[in-house]
């Protein structure tokens, strides 16, 4: 729209150049009305000078509330009509249920991509053969190059739609939470997987092996032991791992087959976030040993890294570990060094790596601060050297 103001020659040329005007964004709420932005003339327009070539869309809704719905079908029935040219579809409506116009779909989005869908609970989900679950399935089933899915709805109804999960490459079904067995489901029916997102509940046994060759991203969520998942997981390709593991009373057991998977597959992580996996210091001493590569080191297990930790990650005479290490995220109560040595570590690896660290966070229990005073002492003084930020029991910013 910048380039039509330009001059009358810049404007021929931006609507007669259709590779301008294949995104569109249109917002429900923004202002205190209910009307899109922009307005459903400029969408219009808008489609119109992208030609023929595919579309990316993106409708979201920012109101609090469900009187939306009525805008948010009226904008899907302008889109509809370039349906066999979508290429991304995001639709952001969590306060509405599944859109009317999309249920009676005679075709769909042949050249679908990416599908980002959130709605609100829709009990038309939650069973087979609804006019829900048939419109979705025209959705996600008419394109045979569907690669990505981003699913914030009810997990059940992914089972009723045979969606092509072999040809699937990033899943993200985050904040969902999906039974155990469905997860096993789609990760062996998903054989092609490079990103994998979930929340996991209701364990269940895991009789098989489950190889995962190109998975370079796994974030798991779990209120369940997910260690008959991990014993028979391989992740060769693994750059990425994330596992938030639930605060619960009694706790879930030590996850120590999540480092067995990891150390077992060869993994060359570049990231680790671990939050309460309880496993043992000698395990996590084994899992940094087994990873050279590591960037970015997150823990949340409380009393984990102790003083043989902190000395291991001192830069001496002898090889340390993790010498690649950039960020280093000690949240929590996961310190429980002697007074001192925690900036020690830090001071030691910033004069001896070749990739100094440029980033530390950490987090010490109010009751135990006092007990920190050199290691806040020094931190702070060794946060204010140049490439390189200290975050201590605040929020981390830019």
């Amino acid at each position: 729209m910048l380039l039509c103001r330009v001059c009358v020659l810049w404007r021929t040329i931006a609507i007669t150049t259709s590779e301008l005007w294949t995104q569109l964004s249109v917002l429900i709420g923004r202002e205190a009305s209910e009307e899109s932005q922009p307005s459903p003339q400029l969408i219009k327009m808008w489609t119109k000078r992208s030609g023929c070539q595919p579309l990316t869309l993106v409708l979201k809704d920012l109101k609090l509330h469900t009187s939306g719905a009525d805008t948010a079908n009226r904008i899907l029935q302008l889109f509809l009509p370039h349906i066999h040219r979508w290429k991304s579809i995001t639709l952001f409506l969590p306060n509405h249920p599944f859109p009317t116009v999309l249920m009676g779909l005679d075709t769909g989005p042949c050249q679908l991509q990416i599908a980002k869908l959130e709605f609100c609970s829709d009990s038309g989900l939650h069973t087979a053969d609804t006019p829900q679950v048939a419109g979705l399935a025209r959705l996600l089933t008419s394109s045979s190059q569907l690669h990505t899915l981003y699913w914030r709805s009810e997990p059940r109804v992914l089972q009723f739609v045979d969606i092509p999960w072999a040809q699937l490459t990033v899943v993200d079904l985050v904040p969902m939470w999906s039974p155990m067995f469905q997860i096993l489901h789609l990760m062996e029916n998903a054989p092609k997987l490079r990103s994998f997102s979930a929340f996991i509940t209701a364990g269940c046994p895991v009789v098989r092996s489950l190889l995962l060759p190109d998975l370079v991203v796994l974030w798991i969520g779990s209120e369940v032991d997910v260690g008959p998942l991990f014993r028979r997981l391989t992740v060769p390709s693994l750059q990425n791992i994330n596992v938030l593991c639930a605060n619960l009373d009694p706790p879930l057991p030590p996850q120590t087959d999540i480092v067995n998977c990891i150390i077992r597959s060869g993994s060359l992580l570049n990231t680790a976030i671990f939050q309460s996996l309880h496993i043992s210091n000698s395990d996590l001493i084994e899992f940094l040993r087994r990873s050279p590569s590591l960037l970015l080191f997150q823990t949340s297990d409380e009393g984990i890294i102790t003083d043989e930790i902190l000395g291991l990650l001192t830069a001496r005479d002898t090889p340390y570990l993790c010498p690649n290490l950039r960020i280093i995220r000690f949240l929590e109560a996961s310190v429980s060094s002697t007074d001192g040595l925690l900036a020690d570590m830090i001071a030691s690896r910033r004069i001896h790596s070749t990739a100094p660290l440029s980033c530390l966070v950490v987090h010490f229990p109010e009751v135990d601060l006092r007990n920190h005073t050199a290691d806040v002492q020094r931190l702070k003084i060794l946060g204010q050297a140049a490439g390189f930020r200290v975050w201590i029991n605040e929020p981390e910013t830019d």
